[in-house]
């Protein structure tokens, strides 16, 4: 699709956006009074931000639940992990530039970051621990502490969360719920769902999308979170590992985090969770036995791969975005070149992928165009989505050669169910140099965006996203858990059986849109409750778990120094 076409397109959109003329081009301090709303309800109902950082389920914020009709909460949903971590680094990365650029106080928003990055190396480190112990894999000889193997542990496999019945036990009144009566297994309640209690398996392992997603925030953090001092930043470990990690890479050094070499390693873990090289096995796609496996033969098989993503306890494919329908190995070619964006080196393409097939594949279904000898080609149908590919060539510039600035008009695509509309300012965000020269004020695409996000975001429902069609201020394009993960599903209604979202779509958007389109005068209310500051997880007082028939893995056991 030509440039042209796609201005048209983007003007015919703005033309046939239908929103109430009371609505249209609201000021920004009324964007910024929303965001403020939606920050202190996030914070007060949806996340326990705690820097009891070892305990598991606290710092990963919750996504959608569905409402009784006196308005409480029937139950909380961590959802499937897709935009969890994404969104939330996200907001705090944006979030931190913007009000450290404006002069203002980032303690807060700076000590949550660290909260949720440890929530990631927590979830590295333990989720082994976790399967040994849910599948007894492993025989405990003389304490617990011994199912968890350091450093080997901390490999970049990861279960989706960890919010238990444990963490649920001790702080379902934070999320105004009722405990609920245990259901299953016993190692959950009626009235929370998170993938750990019950995935498509329990205690089950990221897809590649979740991680291709996690991958985009990390490269915001990289991008625009500076080193800074560690000091005022209040951490309570369990274990000495986590620290002892992060001092022996020097994410912590002369009292200081650096976050760019924290992303990088981090990346790294990620990424090599996908790809394994020789003398790893391969995965062959075998039909006839109906799915593909790591296999050492080919035989029966009519592809072999080395992206995939295995269950290292299991030695399995997780349950879900695992590789066997070759999905990983389509998407190789750009999570290799996310890889080396965020590490500044060429060392991700082990396999000669940037050069192969599956880089010609990538940008073919990314650009909707199978090309031939610079002259033409076959379209490739639309329904094809092509979400994980776009987040990555918005980390990596990936374009049909180098030079192009074809991607930023490719997203720049309104089209409804199309628009992922947060792309566009990632990449102008993580690649300033280059398209801030082609996307800046005065230019027909800047200024017409300008205005398309500034409509989106005064239509953002200040009762909340929700199903709720009978509220005044209910509005289709914000009625999702995520309107940008997930932007064909939009316009759902339900005023019986209510649905309640988070709104971190909008606080993540809405950062976006100040750091490319008025970055200048962002501040947030002075006034606002210091959740950190006056220690409101501390209002939840440790549990008593005795003699209750259930697995509610409430923090990872202490391990003794002498034994390890």
């Amino acid at each position: 699709m030509n440039k042209q076409v796609i201005y048209l397109l983007g003007a015919l959109f703005l033309f046939a956006f239908t929103i109430d003329s009371t609505r249209l081009y609201g000021q920004d301090e009324d964007l910024m009074s929303k965001y403020a709303s939606y920050r202190d309800r996030l914070l007060n109902e949806w996340i326990v931000v705690s820097p009891e950082v070892e305990q598991f389920g606290v710092n990963i914020p919750a996504v959608d639940r569905k409402l009784d009709s006196t308005g409480n909460p029937r139950w909380v949903s961590w959802s499937d992990g897709n935009s969890n971590f994404n969104h939330w680094l996200g907001i705090l990365a944006t979030e931190y530039r913007l009000l450290k650029n404006n002069g203002k106080d980032y303690h807060e928003t700076f000590e949550m970051l660290v909260y949720a990055l440890l929530a990631i190396e927590r979830l590295d480190l333990y989720s082994e621990y976790v399967l040994r112990k849910h599948h007894q894999t492993q025989a405990v000889v003389k304490d617990e502490s011994e199912l968890i193997h350091y450093p080997d542990d901390i490999n970049g496999f990861l279960l989706r969360d960890d919010v238990s019945l444990g963490f649920w036990r001790q702080y379902h009144n934070h999320f105004r719920t009722l405990y609920g009566w245990h259901v299953e297994t016993k190692d959950g309640t009626n009235t929370y769902l998170s993938v750990f209690r019950r995935g498509v398996i329990p205690k089950q392992g990221m897809s590649q999308d979740n991680i291709i997603y996690m991958l985009q925030s990390l490269a915001l953090i990289k991008q625009l979170v500076d080193s800074e001092p560690i000091s005022g930043v209040y951490v309570n470990f369990i274990n000495s590992y986590i620290p002892r990690y992060l001092s022996d890479k020097r994410i912590i050094e002369n009292d200081s985090i650096h976050f760019d070499r924290w992303v990088i390693d981090i990346t790294d873990r990620l990424v090599r969770q996908m790809q394994h090289e020789y003398p790893q096995q391969k995965i062959v796609l075998k039909p006839l036995k109906g799915r593909a496996r790591p296999s050492k033969t080919q035989l029966g098989g009519i592809m072999a791969s080395s992206w995939y993503i295995i269950n290292p306890i299991t030695n399995d494919l997780v349950a879900e975005g695992n590789g066997e329908d070759m999905g990983v190995w389509m998407n190789s070619y750009g999570v290799a070149e996310v890889g080396n964006f965020i590490s500044g080196e060429k060392k991700y393409h082990y396999d000669g992928s940037q050069n192969g097939l599956s880089a010609y594949l990538f940008k073919a279904f990314l650009f909707k165009s199978f090309n031939f000898l610079g002259n033409g080609g076959f379209p490739v149908p639309d329904p094809i989505d092509d979400y994980m590919f776009r987040a990555l060539a918005t980390v990596s510039d990936i374009n049909w050669n180098e030079n192009s600035c074809d991607l930023l008009y490719l997203l720049g695509d309104k089209r409804p169910g199309w628009t992922y509309e947060h792309n566009p300012l990632i990449l102008v965000l993580l690649h300033p140099e280059k398209y801030r020269s082609v996307y800046f004020p005065g230019k027909e695409f800047y200024d017409n965006d300008k205005k398309y996000y500034q409509e989106l975001l005064s239509v953002a429902p200040k009762s909340f996203p929700s199903t709720d069609y009978s509220r005044d201020d209910y509005h289709p394009y914000w009625s999702a858990s995520s309107r940008l993960n997930w932007p064909s599903n939009t316009g759902n209604r339900n005023a019986r059986d209510v649905l309640d979202y988070v709104g971190m779509d909008y606080m993540f958007l809405y950062n976006l849109y100040r750091l490319v389109f008025n970055p200048d005068g962002y501040e947030l209310p002075v006034s606002r409750k210091s959740h950190l500051t006056d220690k409101s997880y501390e209002k939840y007082k440790e549990p008593n778990m005795k003699g209750i028939d259930a697995e509610f893995f409430y923090k990872p056991p202490v391990v003794n120094p002498n034994m390890h």
